[in-house]
């Protein structure tokens, strides 16, 4: 089972947190523990393609995404970028731990839930509910996410109407990014300005409040690397069901 860096003080760290609204956490994990997550993600994850259409998200599995010609495969990204000039838009790599876990029966035999049970055991959970300092974080959502040349999430506030969302994290596995590549998990003032750009870091968690205006920005098409990370909420409603093996 992974587990939290021990060496980390998340009562101090939540002091940051709720003085910032975000903050980012080097060396979260063990170091095997993040090699682990890493070899996770980079071998035995199946990766889907998730992009908009207005309110509608389309989520293509990858044996769909393998049959298309690369004509249809440019047609799909024109016809994103056209979108993306006017309105909220999307496109990375992702799988969806979420609807594969409580609704797949049965379920795919895949290490990545390995990393979603862990985020929702008794250690992991009081992490959070510390560092938050919201004694009613309930459980933690999941997806693995893949940002490669091209991809990007332009800028919203994950704001919730339910208000179940207390805060989003995102776990980053991606080595040797450079800076000039993009893919920066950036935030934003009540003016548009920037105010922040973090890099993706291996073995870093990035966790903020919310809501709070942030983007992904875009990848360079130069850029050869891949950016890894598993992404989602603290949430204070129920899950959709048990989780564990147990």
């Amino acid at each position: 089972m992974f587990q939290f860096n021990p060496d980390l003080d998340p009562r101090a760290l939540g002091d940051q947190l709720r003085e910032r609204r975000r903050l980012q956490i080097r060396d979260v994990l063990p170091p095997a523990d993040a090699e682990r997550a890493y070899n996770i993600l980079y071998d035995d994850t199946p990766w889907w393609v998730a992009y908009n259409v207005g309110d509608r998200v389309n989520q293509m599995p990858p044996e769909q995404f393998a049959r298309l010609n690369p004509m249809q495969v440019n047609q799909l990204v024109e016809e994103v970028n056209e979108r993306a000039q006017r309105n909220y838009q999307f496109l990375y790599q992702f799988y969806p731990v979420i609807e594969k876990y409580f609704n797949e029966r049965p379920r795919p035999n895949l290490p990545i839930f390995e990393i979603f049970e862990f985020l929702n055991s008794p250690a992991a959970l009081q992490f959070f509910r510390t560092l938050t300092g919201r004694d009613d974080v309930q459980w933690v959502d999941a997806q693995a996410t893949l940002y490669q040349a091209g991809h990007f999430l332009k800028s919203h506030s994950d704001l919730d109407p339910s208000n179940t969302r207390v805060a989003a994290y995102v776990l980053n596995f991606t080595k040797l990014w450079e800076r000039d590549w993009g893919g920066y998990l950036q935030f934003y003032d009540d003016k548009h300005d920037m105010i922040e750009a973090l890099r993706p870091i291996f073995n870093a968690m990035n966790i903020f409040l919310v809501p709070i205006d942030h983007s992904v920005g875009y990848v360079s098409p130069f850029a050869y690397g891949q950016r890894f990370s598993v992404t989602g909420w603290l949430r204070s409603d129920a899950p959709p069901g048990p989780i564990g093996r147990g």
